[in-house]
């Protein structure tokens, strides 16, 4: 089988958020996660020292509360369509970058509805006089590198905008910027990323390119998260850059069943990255042995034949969600029993057309999704 693997451009290091000075000349528009803005010294490391300090014209359009909702966009997409930018910056965690990619296609499309927007095929080609930067603030969403935006809609429930048009141009890895980040957010986001890297890696959409790269991001994550959550910062790099590589890994084939099974998350308030991590291995336990579980595991130094591989790496990560305090069920993040069993029917009517399942190494009956979402309730 023949593929190909696209990626974006990508500027790594400590102090590489200087790159956005090179925009001199550009109006700049600025999508910001409201958290971080106090945290991170934007106001003097960002908006004085690097834009003002060079002279950029900027501007920010939206600062993003959390996960981001059609209609909180309404407003910044006014605002970007009146400011006019050569320039979109989505600063934060993949709340902000998402919502910097939504605010690109409606400025590059003014006609632009968001049925449209979320449907298949819905956004064209841009115009190519604007470029989209992403900066990472958070290590697991990937959405710096990635093709697609996930937003809400009016009954929260998550909605994707799909296009090779809103992949960022830039991605500025600056390691300063993780230095702060914390522990909750280093272990959901983490999490996250190893769903990432594991579900692209056995898809059926992998390449072999996808497959190695989904390899070693495992295999750098499972090492250096526990080290990351205690706050080490040579292991928050490496996170960093790993996560990073997980985006590109999904961005060059899929998800997979994890992100599938997620609908409770939307339904009951819960983070995406709790979300995705817990269900992992659930979900990896139903589709093992893998070489790819395999490679991992012997890589993190386990030992056996593939199905104690798989076991073995499904056990150690459980290890490992107990170190960074990561909930192992759905009963231990707090969801209400009842309330989610009677969802369970809907929830796998949904699954079964969902391409992150469809495209996952295994097809899934009914009754067999209905006992996994019964499992990452209650365990097993």
């Amino acid at each position: 089988m023949i593929s190909t693997f696209s990626t974006t451009k990508y500027v790594v290091g400590s102090g590489a958020l200087k790159k956005l000075a090179d925009y001199k000349g550009r109006k700049m528009a600025l999508v910001v996660d409201a958290g971080i803005a106090g945290p991170l010294g934007l106001e003097q490391a960002l908006y004085r020292d690097i834009l003002e300090g060079a002279g950029v014209d900027y501007r920010v359009v939206c600062q993003v509360p959390s996960e981001p909702d059609m209609e909180l966009l309404e407003e910044p997409i006014r605002a970007v369509r009146d400011y006019d930018p050569d320039v979109v910056v989505g600063i934060g965690g993949g709340a902000s970058m998402d919502a910097a990619k939504a605010l690109l296609v409606f400025l590059e499309h003014p006609d632009m509805t968001w049925e449209r927007a979320v449907s298949q095929d819905g956004v064209g080609p841009f115009s190519g006089r604007r470029t989209l930067v992403a900066v990472p603030t958070t290590s697991g969403t990937g959405s710096e590198t990635t093709i697609c935006a996930v937003i809400k809609d009016a009954a929260h429930r998550k909605a994707m905008i799909l296009s090779p048009h809103i992949r960022p141009d830039l991605a500025i890895l600056d390691f300063d910027l993780v230095k702060s980040i914390p522990q909750k957010n280093v272990a959901y986001s983490g999490a996250d990323a190893l769903a990432h890297a594991l579900e692209a890696a056995v898809s059926a959409a992998a390449s072999p390119m996808v497959a190695a790269q989904g390899t070693a991001a495992a295999t750098v994550i499972l090492r250096s998260l526990k080290p990351s959550w205690d706050g080490d910062m040579e292991a928050r790099v490496d996170m960093h850059v790993a996560a990073t590589m997980a985006g590109s890994a999904i961005d060059n084939a899929i998800t997979g069943m994890a992100h599938g099974m997620d609908g409770a998350g939307g339904d009951f308030g819960k983070p995406h990255g709790l979300m995705t991590g817990l269900i992992l291995p659930y979900t990896m336990l139903y589709l093992g042995p893998r070489p790819v579980y395999s490679g991992v595991a012997r890589s993190i130094g386990l030992a056996g034949d593939g199905e104690a591989l798989c076991r073995g790496l499904v056990e150690y990560i459980w290890k490992l969600y107990d170190e960074i305090e990561m909930p192992k069920t759905l009963r231990e993040a707090g969801i209400p029993e009842q309330e989610y069993l009677a969802r369970i029917p809907a929830y796998v009517e949904r699954s079964m057309g969902d391409y992150n399942i469809i495209l996952a190494p295994k097809d899934p009956t009914r009754e067999e999704l209905e006992e996994l979402y019964r499992q990452i309730y209650y365990g097993i």
